[in-house]
């Protein structure tokens, strides 16, 4: 069975925008297909899912051996968006070894 892709894959600064929240507050699961976002703020994964075009449930999670529920998350499963990220520099456990991703010059916003 061919995977299906919920994600478009094709620069725009929307786009470019998600990759940015991806790179700083998303992780790539280990499973090779899952890619979450999470957020304190709802807000921000809301803008992340709609940059994306995705339309997965956000839901209320905790960290570590926190009790209250006050981080946001939406997570979504799509092999070739996955590959895509790999093929860019993102990788699963990225905040020990992540380098230079591969983002065309023109989605950086110079001030």
């Amino acid at each position: 069975m061919k995977p299906l892709g919920k994600v478009r894959i094709k620069w725009s600064p929307e786009f470019a925008y998600a990759i940015g929240l991806l790179t700083t507050d998303g992780n790539l699961s280990s499973d090779r297909r899952h890619i979450n976002f999470t957020s304190k703020d709802r807000n921000l994964v809301k803008i992340f899912s709609k940059c994306l075009k995705i339309k997965n449930k956000i839901r209320k999670k905790t960290r570590a051996k926190e009790k209250i529920k006050k981080y946001f998350e939406i997570q979504f499963g799509d092999v070739i968006f996955y590959k895509f990220l790999l093929s860019i520099g993102l990788m699963p456990h990225k905040s020990k070894r992540i380098r230079a991703l591969m983002i065309p010059d023109k989605y950086f916003n110079v001030l």
